[in-house]
């Protein structure tokens, strides 16, 4: 088996995005450990962008190996990257070192949160917190990701660990008491990592503005506009409302998030150059 060192190795061997079968230029991006809903969303979405284009590139998974956004962030950086293009949540530093484009792939329901928590510990949940009791109790985000920033401006305690499994162990050992999950990503954690010890807190939910956006390596900057102007497009034209409403509604529906009080964070993180203005780009509760 290939370590984690030669996996990159092989990867960056390869003339920067130039695939050896199709001549095309390959945006490498990491596959994911197993079934990740909004992972094949995005690259169902971004390869309609690119072939609405018409763009001599294409998409091309490279395969898994563990590895933080930070780590991913560098790796899009280097001379001889190993990776071309990854989707996250934007924040200040991200867009300074890497190449966004600004159309919000999750309709910013990244910053739709609600809590996964031991069964155990429902009595304990059973009325919904306010900020202050919310406050009093240990929360789990990933390493890197900007949500502990995020919780941390809104003095909200939070402990970090190196991925989603990781913090799902965590919070089954006791470790932490809830893990904000995104209402994208919440009921497929539940169900592959939960390992019957989890739920989700009923009653409240968390909200922040975010953005869940595709980061492009500096070394195809050129691409940026090209993409933005062909997923602006599938707004437009309702592609991408359709699209996400076959991929996630019934996940957002079983969350019944008009019936949770909702907890409003601020977003100290977020670019200026969020285009919050632009309605059609985010999910409104209305469509709940």
């Amino acid at each position: 088996m290939l370590n984690r060192r030669s996996c990159l190795l092989a990867a960056a061997a390869w003339p920067a995005g130039v695939t050896s079968w199709t001549g095309k230029t390959a945006l490498r991006y990491l596959e994911a450990p197993g079934h990740d809903a909004f992972n094949s969303f995005a690259i169902g979405l971004l390869g309609a962008a690119i072939q609405r284009a018409a763009l001599p590139c294409a998409l091309e998974g490279v395969r898994y190996i563990p590895m933080t956004q930070g780590r991913m962030e560098l790796e899009l950086r280097q001379e001889r990257a190993s990776l071309d293009i990854m989707w996250a949540m934007t924040s200040q530093s991200r867009e300074q070192s890497l190449c966004p484009i600004r159309i919000p792939l999750d309709r910013g329901l990244l910053g739709w949160r609600v809590a996964l928590i031991r069964k155990s510990d429902l009595p304990r949940w059973k009325t919904a917190p306010n900020r202050e009791e919310l406050a009093r109790r240990h929360a789990g985000q990933g390493l890197h990701w900007p949500d502990i920033e995020i919780m941390r401006a809104n003095d909200l305690r939070v402990e970090a660990a190196a991925d989603n499994r990781a913090l799902c162990e965590m919070l089954i050992a006791g470790r932490i008491d809830y893990f904000p999950r995104s209402v994208l990503e919440a009921r497929d954690d539940l169900n592959r990592l939960g390992q019957d010890q989890l739920t989700i807190a009923p009653g409240f939910a968390l909200h922040y503005p975010a953005a869940s956006y595709a980061f492009l390596s500096p070394h195809h900057e050129h691409w940026v506009a090209p993409l933005a102007k062909a997923l602006d497009a599938l707004v437009t034209n309702g592609t991408l409302r359709q699209r996400f409403r076959r991929s996630f509604q019934d996940e957002i529906d079983a969350l019944c998030l008009a019936d949770r009080k909702i907890i409003t964070l601020r977003n100290p993180l977020l670019p200026g150059g969020t285009p919050l203005n632009r309605t059609e780009y985010w999910w409104n509760p209305a469509e709940a």
